[in-house]
């Protein structure tokens, strides 16, 4: 029997067979046999496939017995930030001040060979008091004959010692047309990544995503800068076709930003991806919203309403991590007014841990009108938390694939392997429906495909090559300022 096929005037590219296929289709969860063509799932059935759709130019690939799934997705990610924990010093923002100036002189006597040290995470409210004068004084006190460079939580804002700014000034003086002093423009200037680390960081990461079956990833929420270096890795990685995964990148606001310049950033952010197909873009707006009275400085729930038409008006979609309970319902009529305002194909994510009832829900008007997920906050350290809360294999795969395709609103082309959808496939020699859970998170694939094109294969691959390729691949490392 053949589902989904109809007579196609020309060939498959490649076909999987030789094994079990899980669609997640609850129409046909099983086949023997899928076709694609150009990226795109053509067809998906038996054996007989091969027959209908094979050319001298199509490529066989033997499951070997294996199960081929949908690849899976990451929805509840932090990839950039993880890569970074690597590269720098993470400052998480409930540190006293005390405990910023420990952590930062620890970290200096541990590497001090660098050349310029950099910290991301502070809590603004830490400087807020201080002049100039004196926060320059309290990291030179650390050091004073190199670059220090720290980024606040919100990536709005730096604080930096005087040789850093010194650096800076010299740079300014020595431009043709004196520039912006923004902040884009200091750290292009001291350009304080240990760059190396960083990429060896994110390759062997991309590694670890392979091995767990995962083809797409979503970025959470980190700082611009910071996922401006990680996607200009990421593009070097697609230049020499060694992208692993697709990424889907997002702006984080956690306070209140001129919207202006909130939606400038983000025309910004996409205009970057036009060239890049499916692999690497930014269409989400991610905003904190706290409400629990621990955050001061915290995006109001005028910007949140704001933010949300507007985003919206341009193509973006919304995604909200909520703290507390007013937070959570605020939220949901931030939704309610984008929705009234006529902005129905955008796709809106609420991410609490407030359980709502359906009572409530009906209260708050929007009833299986958004997606309500897990809180994406927290130790952000934690790898593939995707199946924290699955109680079994089963549950655990469908968060991996349908759900985490509707929690980011890309059902139409992922979670499930049905005809006209992308063909991203992972392959496993053991099937995962028949390990209790504890081995189902420790299997490894043996494959993985992304647009119908093998990009992992366990018994070829060899990811210190790819960071070889990747060494030799750059020389000096230059981010745009804009």
């Amino acid at each position: 029997m053949i589902f989904g096929l109809f007579k196609k005037e020309t060939g498959a590219d490649i076909i999987f067979t030789g094994g079990k296929v899980y669609t997640l289709d609850p129409d046909a969860p099983w086949a023997e046999t899928v076709a694609c063509k150009d990226g795109v799932i053509i067809a998906v059935g038996d054996t007989d496939l091969i027959d209908e759709l094979k050319t001298d130019e199509t490529e066989i690939v033997d499951l070997k017995g294996g199960v081929l799934l949908p690849g899976f997705i990451d929805a509840c990610g932090h990839p950039v930030l993880q890569a970074f924990s690597e590269a720098c010093l993470i400052i998480y923002d409930d540190m006293t001040l005390e405990e910023v100036y420990l952590a930062l002189t620890n970290y200096i006597a541990r590497h001090p060979k660098k050349q310029s040290y950099f910290a991301y995470g502070f809590n603004p409210e830490l400087i807020a008091s201080m002049d100039k004068e004196k926060t320059m004084a309290a990291l030179d006190e650390i050091c004073s004959d190199k670059p220090i460079t720290l980024l606040d939580i919100s990536g709005f804002q730096g604080w930096f010692n005087s040789k850093a700014l010194r650096q800076v000034t010299k740079a300014a003086e020595e431009e043709a047309k004196p520039p912006v002093i923004s902040l884009a423009y200091i750290l292009n200037v001291l350009a304080p990544i240990d760059f190396d680390t960083l990429q060896q960081s994110v390759v062997t990461l991309a590694a670890e995503y392979c091995e767990k079956g995962y083809t797409t990833v979503f970025d959470c929420g980190c700082p611009d800068y910071l996922h401006a270096v990680y996607q200009e890795i990421l593009v070097e990685m697609l230049q020499e076709g060694l992208l692993k995964q697709r990424f889907m990148g997002s702006l984080l606001i956690t306070r209140n930003i001129d919207v202006g310049y909130i939606l400038k950033k983000l025309m910004q952010k996409r205009i970057n991806c036009v060239e890049i197909n499916d692999f690497i873009k930014c269409d989400t707006l991610k905003l904190i919203f706290d409400t629990s009275g621990e955050n001061k400085l915290n995006v109001s729930s005028d910007l949140l309403k704001i933010l949300s038409i507007q985003a919206s008006d341009k193509g973006f979609d919304v995604h909200i991590d909520a703290v507390g309970k007013e937070a959570v319902a605020n939220a949901f009529q931030a939704v309610f007014l984008a929705r009234a305002a006529g902005y129905k194909n955008n796709h809106f994510t609420i991410a609490h841990s407030y359980g709502l009832s359906q009572e409530e829900k009906t209260e708050l008007l929007l009833d299986n009108e958004l997606c309500e997920t897990s809180p994406t906050l927290g130790d952000f350290t934690k790898k593939f938390r995707g199946i924290e809360t699955a109680k079994s294999v089963s549950d655990a795969i469908d968060k991996l694939t349908i759900e985490a395709a509707v929690q980011l609103g890309v059902s139409e082309q992922y979670g499930s392997i049905e005809t006209d959808k992308k063909a991203d496939f992972v392959i496993f020699r053991e099937n995962p429906l028949d390990c209790n859970l504890p081995r189902f998170q420790g299997l490894s694939a043996a494959m993985t495909v992304i647009d119908g094109k093998i990009v992992y294969d366990a018994e070829k691959d060899n990811p210190a090559k790819w960071l070889k390729i990747m060494s030799s691949s750059h020389d000096d490392f230059t981010l745009s300022t804009e």
